[in-house]
Formats: C-alpha cells, structure tokens, sequence
C-alpha cells in the first residue's frame, strides 16, 4: 500500500530542451545589466595593461633608436619584451576566468575583486584547455569546413565545465561535447545567432568610430567590444552550458 502511494506521487517535470533565442537573450541581457559594474572592472584590466605593454615596447624601440646601435640595443631587449608579452597572456587569461566565475556565482554577488581571486588557480588550467580546444578545432577547419564547426560546437563549453565542475584537459572536452549531444542543432542555431550578433555591432561601432582618430594605441572599438560585447557574449554561452546541464542532470560526468 505505501509503495504504490509513493509511486503515485507526480514527479518533478525534467528540462527537455534548451530556452528560447529570444528567452535567452533577454535572460543574458538583464545579467548584464545587473553586473555591469563587476563586468566592466574585470574587463578593464586586461584593457589597460595591453595599453601600457604597447606603449612600453614602443617606447623601447624609440629609446634604441637614439643610440648608436639600435639593431643589438634592441635584440637586447627581447627578453624583457618576452617577459611582458607572458605577463600580457596571463593577465588576459587570468580577467577571461574572473569574468566566468563572476558569471557562475551572479546569485552570491561576488565583485571583480573575488572573482580575480578564484580564478587564479584556474589559469594554467583554461590555457591548457584553450590551447587543446583550439588545436582540435583548427585541424577540423584545416580537414574541412564543416567538421572545424562541429568540434567548435561540440568543445566550446570546456572552460565553463572547468570552472563549474572542476573537471581540466581532455576530461573538460569530453564533458563538454557530452552535455552538447542530443542537442547539437539547438546549441548551433544558438551560437550562430549570437555570432551574427556580434559582427553586426563592430560593424556598427567600426562604422561610427572610424572617422575619429584615437591616439594609439587606442582603437575604441575594439575597447568598446571588449568592455560590452565580449561579457554579453560569454554570459550568453554560459547560460547555454548551465541549460545543458540542467537538461542532462543525472549524467555520470
């Protein structure tokens, strides 16, 4: 008797498929919306410090310039501009893991200055990831068009299952091209949708801000898109990975 009232009760209803485009726009834009503030600071380091590593490399090469051996006065200089150039990568790195984690922890609030903290140990860890994401998807562009796309779709949630799930290197991409099957049209429409989106914006923007002449190397729509575009973006493509997992719930990873 207790069995069969117990298999009686309704069970909850399971998430089928994914949102909306336009729910999903619509959901991405009020995120943004509400962390802007946290957004754009993350945002603005990386910003900022390729500013200055541009100004100093310049002001390397004038500096050689005025002195009788400009040529070996310059390739003295290669180590520190190595050097730079890494410090650069793992800032830009280090702002990309601080804007997910402030994506992921939104309903906890958290500020650009703790999102920065929990993403440093994650930094070797999304390069590596980015680096194997990348690699497979070139030579599926390489082998032809068509297989570059479906390795991009396939692989391109890795870094947010590396920060949700904690899960690194190939285990990340196979977690990743798990969540997206059964729904690789949707995931594809989706990405294609926002895509279009962000070319037509810098269209625009180049459009707008082509006649203004910024001091270099100052390009301001290359900020404008790093600052607005590019955490609209991620969010967006963070939205889909929380989605797909809600969707596979249950699945061993």
């Amino acid at each position: 008797m207790g069995t069969q009232q117990f298999s009686s009760l309704p069970s909850q209803p399971k998430i089928s498929s994914l949102p909306g485009v336009g729910d999903l726009l619509a959901i991405t834009w009020q995120i943004c919306k509400e962390r802007i503030g946290v957004f754009l600071g993350i945002m603005a380091i990386p910003i900022i410090a390729s500013f200055g590593i541009a100004l100093f490399i310049v002001n390397i090469f004038s500096f050689s310039e005025e002195l009788q051996r400009p040529y070996l006065t310059s390739l003295a200089w290669i180590p520190v501009i190595l050097i730079v150039a890494a410090l650069a990568l793992v800032i830009s790195i280090w702002s990309s893991v601080a804007l997910l984690y402030a994506i992921k922890e939104r309903d906890g609030k958290i500020g650009a200055q703790e999102a920065f903290a929990k993403g440093w140990s994650k930094i070797i860890s999304y390069f590596w990831i980015s680096l194997l994401m990348g690699l497979i998807v070139a030579i599926g562009f390489i082998l032809f068009i068509i297989p570059g796309i479906i390795f991009l779709v396939w692989f391109g949630l890795a870094v947010y299952v590396l920060v949700s799930e904690n899960l690194t290197g190939m285990k990340a991409l196979s977690r990743s091209k798990q969540l997206v099957n059964g729904h690789w049209g949707e995931v594809f429409l989706r990405y294609a949708v926002i895509f279009i989106i962000v070319i037509v914006v810098n269209l625009v923007l180049g459009f707008i801000f082509a006649p203004i002449e910024a001091p270099w190397p100052i390009n301001i729509e290359s900020t404008l898109s790093s600052l607005f575009l590019a955490p609209f973006f991620i969010t967006y493509t963070f939205l889909i990975y929380e989605d797909l997992r809600k969707i596979k719930e249950g699945t061993l990873v």
